[in-house]
């Protein structure tokens, strides 16, 4: 059940009064029904309606010289098509594999249609790309953790948990972080727990939201909508593959709390030109080893905190 907004309540009935009296004098005056811009720290919390969508995501990667890319946006097991020419209809005269890192790009993008195109080199075939399925890399990762990377945003986004239940650490289940830092407060959800999870109505405090310090609390779905799959991390601009990419104030502690765990961080360096960088997102996943089988032990929600 929602707390009653006193606050609120004044407000509505100061509203009501003011209006009130406008009419009786002959004048109205509307209020405008623009909302304000909320900066990112002092976003609104409501109840969204229970919808999982893609968020806004940029048209393109930013080109940027001297970068490294990888693929983004394919489906398990699809390559991106190198064209001999700048038009989707152009012959395939190689292509890339999803997994693949350490792609070179170079020269100016070309626009046909809809499709930014961008000259890339991978394994000495130099071809013209959708810069779309592109996307700056830092660090490096076997081929077997990058597709696990892939498969858990493929499932995040299609909102079904059924198939992450066999990815999830049997002792050390699955943590849900609200922010960067791990905290012990941090829900914990192991394999069985989580199946029940995604279509429950039952609300958890999955911790408190920065700047304000009240209580995230809502149903899974919710939070799944605002904490864990609130950008397009399918298509980000930048991975770090076991390296932090994003920047902010809280503290990344993820090598204490598992120790040989391997991150995959999805990120978004921010949407509106106005906040300059600070509506940043992040997602972060985390996976620990344990008798040659890799795990996911965790998703991390990152965003600029105060």
């Amino acid at each position: 059940m929602r707390k009653f907004n006193k606050a609120l309540h004044a407000g509505k009935l100061i509203t009501a009064l003011l209006i009130s009296l406008q009419f009786l004098s002959g004048c109205i005056l509307y209020p405008s029904l623009e909302k304000p811009a909320l900066p990112p720290s002092q976003k609104e919390e409501t109840t969204p309606a229970l919808l999982i969508t893609d968020s806004i995501t940029l048209e393109t990667p930013v080109i940027q010289t001297g970068k490294l890319f990888t693929p983004i946006g394919l489906l398990q097991g699809e390559s991106l098509a190198i064209r001999s020419s700048p038009a989707a209809n152009a012959p395939i005269i190689g292509s890339i594999p999803a997994t693949s890192i350490n792609i070179k790009i170079s020269g100016e993008p070309q626009i046909d249609e809809k499709t930014t195109w961008i000259m890339a080199d991978y394994n000495q075939v130099q071809g013209w790309v959708d810069l779309n399925n592109l996307a700056i890399h830092e660090g490096e990762l076997p081929e077997e953790l990058i597709a696990l990377g892939q498969l858990v945003l493929d499932n995040l986004q299609a909102y079904d948990y059924n198939l992450l239940v066999d990815l999830i650490h049997p002792d050390h289940c699955l943590r849900f972080s609200p922010y960067s830092y791990l905290s012990e407060n941090n829900l914990i959800f192991c394999p069985e727990q989580l199946r029940d999870l995604v279509s429950s109505d039952e609300k958890y405090v999955w911790g408190e939201y920065d700047g304000t310090g009240n209580l995230i609390f809502m149903i899974f779905p919710e939070y799944h909508q605002n904490f864990v799959y609130d950008s397009n991390y399918i298509k980000p601009e930048i991975i770090g593959f076991n390296v932090e990419v994003s920047s902010g104030n809280a503290i990344n502690n993820i090598a204490g709390v598992y120790p040989g765990g391997v991150m995959i961080e999805y990120y978004f360096s921010g949407f509106d030109p106005k906040y300059g960088g600070l509506d940043w997102r992040s997602i972060r996943l985390v996976f620990i080893q344990d008798n040659l089988t890799w795990y996911l032990v965790a998703i991390i929600h990152g965003e600029w905190t105060i």
